[in-house]
């Protein structure tokens, strides 16, 4: 029974692996979650940790009110303060309305402080009073604000080793310590990597609408035997890269091989166990698979999978946009059509003629196309976000459609 209501928290979180460790973090989240306990997730970055911050919240009695996430490391020092805390108007330069903060936000809810140690000293004094007594004030402020929120926090750090270079309160730390959880790095549980495997291949043949046939034994060994220095996000993104460029083909040892290159250990650390270390390749992707590939290749212009795959989905909604403008267009033409057949004479200035298919056969899809575009263009004079709209393509589309057919002189 225990098992099972386990394995459906994994399954509605996203938490994957059955290891020892996974398992052992999973048992403390869920006999943690249902108390108002602060919480202190540990573990190297890309482990997983607002995933499980999630679903601490999610399990708990605030699961209706709001989860609010901050990036302590992301917000300048400057605004931290304030981004936490809120402001009065005029508290300070730029300062010309009154704003709420994170806390207030995520009152009867959860907040989720991720890289905690880099919250600047000054700052932890107020933080550890939230903690303590649920109050705090505005910047530019004295009146006390108070909260109901639970605070769950997050670092990559060894908080001890800040605490003894004066870089993190004692007092903050062990408040904030109520209940740890120890997320592993992905290197000392390489048997969950088979199941984060099939998980985002299939989640990313899902997105982009391909079927993901699968990958061998052998190049799952590869991908076990791997350093993953940025631990389950690193294997995502290649994962991701990867079947994005094969098309959810079968992945085999030998394909997998060419995305991936010889580690470079310094030279004064060189040795045979190291010149055999493989990781991943961020350069270029491997020509495509001929046989199995659909998509021609195109030489990445950045060393970071992540650039490569989201230029990809732009490209994907690019097509996808021709595609809903190729089919807007063909409804025109057999509207045109039949309008034709309905009104088969025409006059003209000097006499009458009859429209024949052959007279129709004579405009090219292009001229239909430009007419269109013109049309649109008239219609919404000469916005060219609307006319994209109207014709249900997207506004680069359009830009380069009307830079094809020469429309911009006529339009200025």
């Amino acid at each position: 029974m225990e098992q099972s209501f386990t394995e459906s928290i994994q399954q509605r979180y996203g938490i994957i692996g059955s290891s020892k460790e996974i398992q052992e973090a999973l048992h403390t989240l869920i006999q943690v979650a249902p108390t108002d306990l602060s919480v202190l997730i540990s573990g190297e970055t890309g482990t997983g940790k607002e995933v499980f911050a999630q679903a601490l919240h999610g399990l708990s009695k605030r699961r209706k009110n709001p989860f609010i996430s901050v990036n302590c490391g992301a917000i300048p020092e400057t605004l931290l303060e304030s981004e936490l805390f809120g402001h009065e108007k005029g508290a300070f330069t730029g300062a010309i309305e009154q704003r709420i903060g994170f806390f207030e936000a995520a009152n009867h809810g959860t907040i989720f402080l991720d890289e905690i140690g880099d919250m600047p000293y000054p700052l932890q004094v107020k933080l550890l009073r939230v903690l303590e007594s649920g109050e705090f004030s505005r910047v530019g402020s004295s009146t006390v604000q108070k909260v109901d929120v639970r605070i769950v926090a997050a670092t990559n750090r060894i908080l001890t080793d800040d605490v003894v270079q004066g870089k993190f309160r004692e007092d903050l730390m062990f408040r904030l310590n109520s209940v740890n959880i120890q997320l592993p790095p992905l290197r000392l549980h390489p048997e969950d990597i088979p199941d984060l495997v099939e998980h985002f291949a299939e989640r990313t043949a899902e997105k982009i609408g391909v079927d993901f046939k699968g990958i061998s034994n052998d190049a799952l060994s590869m991908l076990q035997h791997l350093p993953w220095k940025g631990n389950i996000r690193e294997l995502r993104n290649f994962i991701e890269t990867l079947v994005t460029l094969e098309r959810g083909a079968y992945i085999t040892d030998v394909r997998l091989h060419s995305y991936i290159r010889p580690a470079l250990p310094p030279a004064h650390t060189l040795d045979v166990a190291q010149d055999n270390a493989i990781v991943p390749l961020h350069a270029s992707p491997p020509p495509p698979n001929t046989e199995q590939s659909s998509i021609p290749h195109r030489v990445a212009p950045t060393t970071d999978n992540e650039l490569i795959y989201r230029s990809l989905l732009e490209l994907r909604n690019e097509i996808a946009d021709v595609k809903r403008g190729l089919s807007v267009l063909a409804d025109d033409m057999r509207s045109i059509v039949l309008s034709a057949q309905q009104n088969t004479t025409v006059k003209t200035t000097e006499t009458t003629t009859t429209l024949t298919d052959s007279t129709w056969k004579n405009r090219t899809l292009s001229d239909v196309e430009k007419d269109m575009l013109q049309t649109a263009l008239e219609r919404f004079h000469g916005n060219r976000r609307m006319a994209a709209k109207a014709l249900g393509i997207g506004e680069r589309t359009m830009y380069r459609k009307m830079h094809f057919y020469g429309l911009f002189e006529d339009n200025e």
